[in-house]
């Protein structure tokens, strides 16, 4: 074979967004790169096809992405009847939160005023908002890459009458008790955002609070979160 030192070594797993392939590549690839990009290109007819080189960081959650082969890097991602369009070289896609996607396009929120503290692209915005039969949904999104994004696809998915996007810091979100369910898709420091979803929601409503803890100590975990932030028992952990 012509290139045996690639034996086991180059990716065996890739993820389509649209017609851009992503793959993680072992770095011992790197001085192959352009063959292996060019040959996944044509194998699995990908217009692009980019490295995923360290994942994402940063307050952003801004993806490292070295392109291989092609050029355009936007493309849309088709989801549960949803339309994702991003430019995966400069916003992250969590494909492993399919499944929270699908819980909240079955949501019932009939008539619901909806806050949406970490809205990104829609990831969860849209499905609800299409789906759920939310009567508002309040989309704020920090980073201005992901809420350009953001508004082109509550645009191309048919929600303009139903979701208003909002650029800024959801800690500056005016109003009291006003929201029914708050969406605070965020991990490892949503507990500083507490505050300002506990100012909005109204008596009654529902936070979908997200973060990583392990299984056996979640409700423990999260019981000393909101007992700290709110001063109060009323409430259920589900």
């Amino acid at each position: 074979r012509e290139y045996p030192e690639l034996d086991g070594i180059v990716p065996d797993h890739w993820e389509y967004v649209g017609d851009i392939v992503i793959v993680r590549m072992d770095p011992r690839c790197e001085p192959y790169k352009e063959l292996i990009g060019r040959t996944y290109a044509e194998v699995l007819g990908a217009k692009t096809v980019c490295a995923d080189v360290r994942g994402v960081s940063g307050e952003f959650r801004r993806p490292s992405m070295d392109i291989i082969y092609g050029t355009e890097t936007e493309s849309v991602r088709l989801e549960n009847g949803i339309r994702y369009g991003f430019d995966v070289t400069k916003v992250m896609f969590a494909s492993g939160n399919t499944d929270e996607r699908m819980r909240m396009r079955n949501l019932d929120c009939t008539g619901e005023t909806v806050v949406d503290m970490f809205a990104g692209i829609g990831y969860f915005t849209l499905p609800l908002a299409k789906f759920s039969g939310a009567r508002r949904v309040f989309a704020c999104e920090k980073n201005p890459e992901s809420y350009g994004f953001l508004v082109r696809n509550v645009k191309d998915n048919e929600v303009s009458d139903v979701v208003i996007p909002i650029l800024g810091d959801n800690r500056d979100l005016r109003g009291r008790a006003f929201a029914d369910r708050i969406l605070m898709g965020y991990v490892q420091t949503t507990s500083e955002f507490l505050p300002a979803a506990l100012r909005m929601i109204r008596p009654g409503g529902i936070i979908h609070y997200h973060d990583t803890f392990y299984v056996n100590e979640y409700k423990e975990k999260i019981r000393g979160i909101f007992d700290g932030a709110c001063g109060f028992d009323g409430y259920e952990i589900i």
